[in-house]
């Protein structure tokens, strides 16, 4: 997957989409990482967290 990987990031559009995601991704992790976060919405972060894990491997299938 690393191969694939690199290749994607020559893509503008697709360097453009994984970056989108890596950010959501970062903030979301630290969002669900202060004391203060309800457990519900901790819930709520990891689904999405797994939705943009997927999202991410659809576009680098699609790069294969």
């Amino acid at each position: 997957m690393k191969h694939t990987t690199w290749e994607a990031l020559d893509d503008a559009a697709i360097h453009s989409a994984l970056l989108d995601i890596a950010i959501l991704h970062v903030n979301l992790a630290l969002e669900h990482s202060k004391k203060n976060t309800l457990p519900c919405r901790k819930e709520v972060i990891r689904a999405e967290i797994q939705r943009l894990r997927l999202e991410r491997d659809r576009i680098l299938e699609r790069r294969v």
